[in-house]
């Protein structure tokens, strides 16, 4: 995080009754936990909403992960004869999800090959899915996971009555939650260079998220101090 969003969050976190807070995120579970270094009273979806964990502290699956197992072990074995070393490609082993960075490779050497994992995913593992973000190729269980899903579970959880959502997000794979978000008139805020998104909103990149944590948690803890007197 950068700097003051964590302990912004941390201190958002101590008003429950007034603010949820969620973390939603393609890295797995584990490392976004470690990332962030605060946990308590925050729901997380890790690996796009392949993990979750609600307001109970519970961390669970997405119904029809286990289904997928079969598939990601056979990418997992094709990508390590096809993928070749020391040449800009990394593949990330989410357990849930695998993921092939290409950003530091050469773009006349990465795109046949994505080409070819398009193919294969398509013909030899066609319970997963790929998700296409910045720089890498995501691969998953289809039709399992997605940010919007992740949002939608979050919100049942929640319960009646539904909340007032915010989101923000900065990468592509947030436009399925900014989608998933329009019905139910949130505030979405794409973060980073103006581009065409289902944002209602955007700010210039994460201080400027950072400021508006910092302001909203000044807020409640004026909030709670008041409360105390």
């Amino acid at each position: 995080p950068v700097p003051r969003a964590r302990e912004a969050i941390a201190s958002i976190a101590l008003s429950p009754g007034r603010v949820t807070v969620a973390i939603v995120s393609g890295r797995d579970l584990a490392t976004v936990r470690r990332l962030l270094g605060v946990d308590a009273g925050i729901m997380f979806a890790g690996t796009h909403g392949l993990e979750l964990t609600g307001p109970d502290g519970v961390t669970r699956l997405a119904p029809g992960v286990e289904e997928s197992l079969d598939d990601l072990q056979a990418l997992r074995d094709h990508l390590a004869l096809e993928v070749p070393a020391q040449r800009g490609f990394v593949v990330e082993d989410k357990r849930l999800a695998i993921a092939f960075h290409y950003r530091k490779a050469d773009p006349t050497e990465a795109a046949p090959l994505l080409a070819h994992l398009e193919e294969f995913v398509a013909s030899v593992t066609p319970r997963l899915e790929i998700i296409k973000g910045k720089m890498v190729y995501e691969m998953l269980p289809r039709g399992v996971a997605g940010k919007g899903s992740a949002v939608r579970w979050f919100i049942e959880q929640m319960g009646e009555p539904r909340p007032q959502v915010a989101y923000f997000g900065d990468d592509t794979t947030d436009e399925d939650a900014f989608f998933a978000l329009r019905p139910q008139d949130a505030v979405t805020v794409l973060v980073g260079p103006e581009r065409e998104s289902f944002a209602r909103y955007r700010v210039d990149g994460p201080s400027a998220v950072a400021d508006l944590l910092a302001e909203l948690s000044a807020m409640l803890a004026s909030e709670r101090r008041g409360k105390q007197r």
